[in-house]
């Protein structure tokens, strides 16, 4: 058995004994007459058993288990119109969104980050565990997405880098464990800027290695496009010549050495290999170990304390107030001892008052104190609902990225009720897929024209080789307020939904506590 102090601060007190000891010497010294050995020792064990009953001695065991933790990848697909070419069955761009389709299903506890690029590149799904919503999005990547084309892999790696540092502040600002991360890069390797050894080597330097997927053959194809009359072109440069496109495996196996990692072919037998390597690096887990108590043995020095203030009040009756006041405070610091400071009835009453803030829409008090509420509960249950409310109330007030965040938090927390972490899993799913498509129309819609950019190949090319669908034309129609009305109506039925049970639950707990219902 092992024995620890629960209160170590408590051992401050035996200053004061010392404080006792040196005027029981004094009057020793001085006042001989007033002085007794049997009243300062009686005294003295008395207050050194009250101090060792505030340290709340214990005993038990320490029990140390794993606890797995979520790791991290960051999938970054190339999108630029060289993917289209068909080289690669039945083209690059469908097999690497194959690919990684197939490549997540081997994975597990895992989170995933979706990253396209051509001449730039932004995070278009960040981390979350929801593997199924990952594969949803990969099935919409298309060239057409991309904010510009004419790939530049270096440039794309700094701020893929950049965007990997942020994720990290932000997650050990708010508390939470971060886990160094792996990146999966899918491209044909063809790069209209050189990529400089500075951009893998700043990835080994922060223990993030590459792991490349080269797709495509080195022997230049055509690279073919949709005309505005249905029909299929290819792609031309500004001389009016066909421009062609080759991989380059060598640019990707170069990339990969120097951060670390390790490059695959365009091959769907290299997926388990692949997948291997990735299960190494992103099996994480950590040690947590427990105190596991048996038996308190605070009581038994308040008792020894009250017997000794006992003795020494029936052999002397002066200073009868005194030792009224000691037994007083042995008492009361037995029974604040005896029960354990439980901060749950708070956070249920800031979630409480969340919920009403939300249904006065007094939005920008409903998030603080909803985010109040999950900072100081320890209840999985509590901060799941109080989570997925946050988001809510932040997709209400505009702010999306911290909706995304909000909603992710609350999804990736576990809680015992099986049927309710799936029900709000699933409109967790949901809203995440709705959100997105409202910020992917916002961009659209107050996006600037972009610049006429050259396609994939060697050369540039205008006029008749542009792509109709490319980026700058954003033919898509955004969204109409009636359209945004209803997905926030389709969010306010679920709260309304959420609110009812809550409300069936609230004779339920009234029988056994003084709490106001979920």
């Amino acid at each position: 058995m092992e024995y620890r102090f629960e209160n170590i601060w408590a051992f401050w007190g035996l200053l004061f004994i010392a404080l006792y000891m040196g005027r029981c010497l004094w009057k020793h010294k001085n006042l001989r007459d007033s002085f007794l050995w049997r009243r300062t020792l009686l005294n003295s064990f008395a207050l050194l058993f009250c101090i060792l009953g505030l340290s709340r001695p214990q005993g038990g065991e320490s029990v140390t288990t794993q606890v797995s933790e979520h790791s991290n990848l960051y999938i970054a697909i190339d999108i630029s119109q060289s993917m289209l070419a068909k080289d690669a069955m039945p083209s690059r761009m469908q097999f690497a969104v194959d690919f990684t389709s197939r490549l997540i299903d081997q994975l597990s506890q895992v989170k995933v980050a979706l990253y396209p690029f051509a001449l730039d590149g932004y995070l278009l799904m960040p981390l979350s565990s929801d593997l199924q919503a990952a594969k949803d999005l990969l099935n919409s990547i298309s060239p057409s997405i991309a904010t510009g084309q004419g790939t530049d892999l270096g440039s794309m790696l700094n701020d893929l880098l950049k965007q990997i540092k942020k994720t990290e502040q932000i997650a050990k600002a708010r508390g939470g464990d971060w886990v160094t991360p792996q990146v999966l890069l899918i491209s044909d390797g063809e790069s209209h800027v050189s990529v400089p050894d500075d951009a893998p080597l700043m990835y080994r330097a922060a223990s993030i290695p590459v792991f490349t997927v080269s797709v495509g053959d080195k022997i230049p194809v055509p690279i073919p496009i949709e005309d505005r009359f249905g029909g299929t072109s290819f792609l031309r440069d500004n001389t009016g010549k066909t421009a062609v496109t080759a991989a380059s495996f060598e640019t990707l196996q170069r990339i990969a050495n120097l951060s670390g990692g390790a490059s695959f072919r365009d091959e769907f037998s290299e997926i388990p290999k692949l997948s291997k390597r990735l299960q190494q690096s992103l099996t994480i887990g950590k040690l947590s170990t427990q105190f596991k108590l048996t038996r308190e043995f605070y009581p038994f020095c308040f008792l020894f304390s009250f017997v000794l203030l006992f003795w020494e009040l029936l052999c002397t009756r002066w200073e009868f107030a005194v030792r009224i006041f000691w037994i007083s405070i042995i008492l009361s610091s037995q029974l604040h001892g005896a029960e354990p400071i439980n901060n749950e009835t708070q956070a249920v009453e800031f979630y409480n008052l969340g919920v009403a803030a939300y249904e006065k829409s007094e939005l920008k008090s409903a998030a603080t104190w909803l985010e109040k509420s999950t900072l100081s509960s320890l209840d999985p249950t509590v901060r799941k609902k109080a989570l997925f409310n946050l988001g809510n109330t932040y997709l209400k007030l505009g702010e999306l990225e911290q909706a995304v965040q909000a909603y992710q938090q609350s999804h990736d927390t576990q809680i015992p009720d099986q049927k309710l972490a799936k029900e709000t899993n699933q409109k967790i799913s949901d809203n995440l897929i709705l959100l997105q498509r409202i910020k992917d129309q916002m961009e659209k819609k107050k996006g600037p024209s972009m610049p006429k950019e050259s396609g994939e190949g060697k050369g540039e090319q205008e006029g008749q080789g542009q792509d109709p669908k490319g980026p700058q034309q954003f033919k898509d129609e955004g969204l109409s307020e009636q359209t945004k009305k209803k997905v926030l109506d389709h969010i306010s039925e679920e709260e309304r939904q959420i609110l009812k049970r809550l409300a069936e639950d609230k004779a339920k707990k009234n029988q056994s506590q003084n709490l106001k219902p979920w």
